[in-house]
């Protein structure tokens, strides 16, 4: 995907408001910290008070330094010996005005911190200095990770809507775990922390500024392909005569496609209330994409906020799918009040069930609108989505009365819990059949007993009000599962399990009869691995868990979720595109088996109601791509992940029907192949993959099956690698439907072929409905089933030395002739007698003075005293 630049017209716009007077800034205070000009002596800034109290060592203290700084000589540093800092600017100083809105921003460095993080805090006072209650507002924490730009940029927007508001307050801390991560475990809960870190503090301001609300008519702020994207803005300030604008649009890698700068017009605005103007901006067709619009606000050229907006353009009009209940969305942070879009938003996925959190720390849903919850259940019934309703913790009002979280209820009366989820279960038991204790990704299960304990009590409630209930239990996929399973395991894959590895897990969970499980995928950090690392690997990892036949696969919400006052704000991510893609065409497909197209390239087929889908990609290749001519049917589309519809056409003079197809590390998936064919192509194998390295002929069978409704018949070709022998090479066939092709044919390979992956090329030709012509690479495998090889070899000085291990993986002794080749020089051998089943021995070679070839290797290998058997390899030298 690379959007276009984007020609875009903008309006702003304010109210019949007070005038600024020229003279008057909307910066309040800034803080550079070049405090030695200003004849300040001391190790701290101006009016910063260091914060004391629980987790704030005395010993450890922040100081102005000239070792790092934004901007000019100084900052202010925070260094860590255990524990957290805090300061802060206190009451009386910066003084603001009642219903007016205010930005502070500020950039920040620190040293790379596994656990602790750096942010700013701000709220309002009165003028006795009181805290004006659910004022306070928090900055995102940061980290640095070692790979991004140096300084970060914080910020924090807060309204001061009390009449009450006269002063703001201003923190910045270096905080350990403890003072920002839930207590899952109550008082048990044990927090890791840094000892050592620094942050670093520079060119913070605080100013007064508009406050600009950016929404969208459209759920999600999703727009169709035939949409008219549409912004609704909204700017509501005491005065704005002064304010010039600048309208940003950024693309999904960050890139900069339009932008234009211009004063406020008021010509469009629409007064909606005293100092509030509202006006539409209709935007021009935008390619398919995700893109960030950015209202950025300056006063007398003095920045003073940016306001942000995140759409997204799909590209097409079709109408939603089936809801697939194989997916599912995990919006368990997902606040209530943002509940009611889903029946809009979670269609468009075609994704057939949702996690939402009933009971958590924020409350209990029966509390917070129990009758709003039970249209929500209708609407997604009537969708055809399930919802999954987690406990994620104890509601507030249980966890005051039981004195800490969810193992309480193992000593506390029974009627002190018990009569609240009693209530919840068998008021919503029409709509809700699918139960969740505790938030996917958590350890608490693992390394508290006694959350096992409480599962079981908790289960056995379920009992009583329901037959045979479907309460999961969050398990993280790196620990071992001992003892009673429960109901239905909530296993979260974290990133470090690859994607290939995921077959493994969903195996050995279904080996357990009479327990369902529930795979919660887990995404690689954007920060670190990158925008199309992290795309590529979600695509990989709902690929192989489908092929897996995992019957509940939960994605995380493509949104990013936060609190500005009472209000929600969603803003859609790039990974809502990607979701959509996979979901939409891999929605009621069936695994159909792996084909083979070429070295290297990974093919999944799937069927979809008798249409041919395959999701392919090349695992060799990083960045480059592979060109590729391979047959797919008459009408063959690609379909890349950003949803983008490409059709692939074959020239009039092709008789063979191939495209050209290019393959990268990027899946693609094709859709309307020739479903039958890539099934008899995913069947073709030999019977044993494994050729020994003899020195004889080898027999071995050729089998494919016939997936077409009709009769087949035709030819096959098997053409060999070079030097090698087939007999026979050219096969006849005639198959019914569902009938099965086995030949023996006899394979001879040279002397001196090195071991490793061979590709036999089967070449098709076959007489059905319709004639085609493809070829499959059908891959064996030359080694030894017993004996393993691994050799190394390195330059030192003008001497290579070849270092090689030779490992007996049977169960008798064996003996061989060990041996290395550097061309140009005498071959050098080594006995390996009566080497143990088992045991594992080195030999080492030197080849003296050689001259250094280009691009030459070291041949190694044994060969066995009495026999037949050879094994050579290739070694590159290092």
């Amino acid at each position: 995907m690379r959007p276009t630049l984007i020609i875009l017209a903008v309006f702003l716009l304010a109210g019949h408001a007070v005038a600024q007077p020229a003279e008057v800034s909307r910066v309040l205070r800034s803080f550079d910290f070049e405090e030695r000009a200003r004849g300040n002596p001391e190790d701290l800034p101006m009016h910063w008070s260091k914060v004391e109290g629980d987790n704030l060592p005395h010993y450890v203290n922040g100081t102005l330094a000239t070792d790092k700084a934004h901007a000019g000589r100084f900052s202010f540093r925070f260094d860590l010996n255990g524990g957290s800092l805090l300061y802060r600017y206190d009451t009386g100083q910066i003084k603001v005005q009642p219903g007016a809105h205010y930005r502070v921003e500020g950039f920040c460095q620190t040293t790379v911190m596994q656990h602790a993080r750096a942010g700013m805090t701000a709220y309002f006072t009165d003028l006795d200095g009181h805290i004006i209650p659910n004022s306070t507002k928090h900055s995102d924490l940061y980290s640095s990770t070692g790979i991004e730009p140096a300084w970060k940029r914080l910020s924090i927007e807060l309204s001061a809507d009390s009449d009450k508001a006269a002063y703001m307050v201003l923190e910045l801390g270096l905080l350990q775990p403890i003072e920002f991560q839930a207590k899952t475990l109550g008082d048990r809960t044990l927090f890791p922390q840094d000892i050592r870190g620094t942050a670093w503090w520079d060119d913070i301001s605080v100013s007064q500024v508009p406050k600009v609300t950016m929404t969208t008519d459209r759920p999600g702020n999703m727009f169709r392909r035939s949409d008219v994207p549409r912004l609704t803005v909204l700017v509501n300030d005491r005065f704005t005569d002064d304010l010039s604008a600048q309208l940003v649009i950024r693309n999904a890698e960050g890139k900069t496609v339009y932008q234009r700068s211009g004063a406020l017009d008021m010509s469009a605005a629409k007064t909606v209330a005293p100092g509030q103007k509202k006006m539409s901006l209709t935007l021009p067709d935008l390619p398919p994409g995700w893109y960030e619009a950015a209202l950025v606000m300056n006063s007398q050229g003095t920045y003073v906020g940016e306001q942000t907006l995140d759409l997204i353009r799909l590209a097409d009009d079709a109408p939603p799918v089936a809801p697939d209940p194989r997916f599912g969305i995990n919006a368990i942070s997902l606040p209530f009040e943002g509940w009611a879009e889903l029946p809009d938003i979670l269609p468009s996925l075609a994704a057939g069930r949702v996690k939402l959190a009933v009971w958590s720390s924020a409350g209990d849903i029966q509390q917070e609108d129990s009758a709003a919850f039970d249209t929500l259940l209708e609407r997604l019934t009537t969708l055809g989505i399930t919802p999954t309703a987690c406990l994620v913790d104890l509601p507030p009002e249980l966890s005051t009365k039981l004195k800490g979280g969810w193992p309480q209820i193992l000593t506390a009366p029974k009627e002190s819990w018990q009569p609240q989820l009693a209530f919840l279960i068998a008021r919503h038991a029409n709509h809700l059949d699918r139960w969740q204790l505790g938030a996917d990704g958590s350890d608490a299960f693992v390394n508290d007993p006694r959350m096992r304990e409480v599962y079981q009590r908790v289960y056995h409630e379920f009992e009583t009000l329901m037959e045979k209930p479907d309460l999961a239990m969050p398990w993280p996929a790196w620990y071992q599962m001992e003892g009673k399973l429960p109901a239905t395991v909530a296993l979260s894959v974290p990133p470090s399990v690859l994607p290939s590895q995921l077959p493994l897990y969903i195996q050995d969970m279904h080996r357990q009869e009479g327990h369902n499980l529930s795979i919660s995928l887990e995404l690689l950090s954007r920060e670190q691995y990158g925008r199309e690392v992290q795309i590529r690997d979600l695509a990989q990892r709902v690929v192989y868990a489908l092929a897996a036949h995992a019957q509940r696969i939960d994605l995380p919400l493509p949104f990013t979720v936060k609190r500005e006052g009472d209000a929600v704000i969603k803003q859609p991510q790039e990974l809502l595109l990607i979701m959509r893609t996979l979901v939409t065409n891999l929605s009621g497909s069936t695994f159909k088996g792996k084909v083979p197209i070429a070295d290297g390239v990974e093919a999944f087929l799937f069927d979809r109601n008798g249409q041919g889908v395959l999701v392919l990609w090349d695992r060799g290749s990083v960045n480059g791509v592979k060109q590729l001519a391979i047959n797919l049917g008459q009408h063959p589309m690609s379909i890349d992940l950003w949803g983008n519809v490409s059709p692939l056409l074959t020239t009039s003079d092709n008789k063979t029907g191939t495209v050209q197809l290019e393959i990268g590390p990027m899946p693609i998936i094709l859709v309307d192949i020739d479903g039958p064919q890539a099934q008899l192509r995913a069947s073709v194998a030999f019977d044993q993959p494994l050729l020994e390295s003899s020195f004889k002929p080898h027999t071995r069978r050729i089998r494919f099956t016939n997936p077409y409704r009709v009769a087949i018949g035709g030819t096959l070709k098997l053409r060999p690698p070079e030097g090698w022998r087939i007999d026979p090479q050219i096969l006849t066939f005639t198959l019914n439907p569902g009938e099965t092709f086995d030949h023996e044919v006899t394979i001879e390979f040279p002397y001196n072929s090195f071991a490793g992956p061979k590709t036999i090329a089967a070449q098709f030709n076959v007489q059905g409905e319709t004639n085609s012509k493809f070829s499959v690479p059908v891959m064996l495998n030359l080694g030894l089933s017993d004996v393993g090889v691994q050799s190394l070899a390195i330059r030192d000085g003008k001497d290579i030395v070849v270092q090689q291990m030779i490992s007996n993986y049977g169960d008798k002794p064996i003996d061989y002739t060990a041996f290395a080749i550097y061309p140009g020089t005498a071959r050098q051998e080594r006995l390996v007698t009566n080497l143990g089943a088992g045991r594992t021995t080195i030999k080492v070679y030197r080849f003296t003075g050689v001259e250094m070839l280009p691009n030459a290797k070291v041949r190694s290998g044994v060969k066995e005293l009495v026999g037949t058997r050879i094994l050579n390899d290739e070694v590159e030298i290092k």
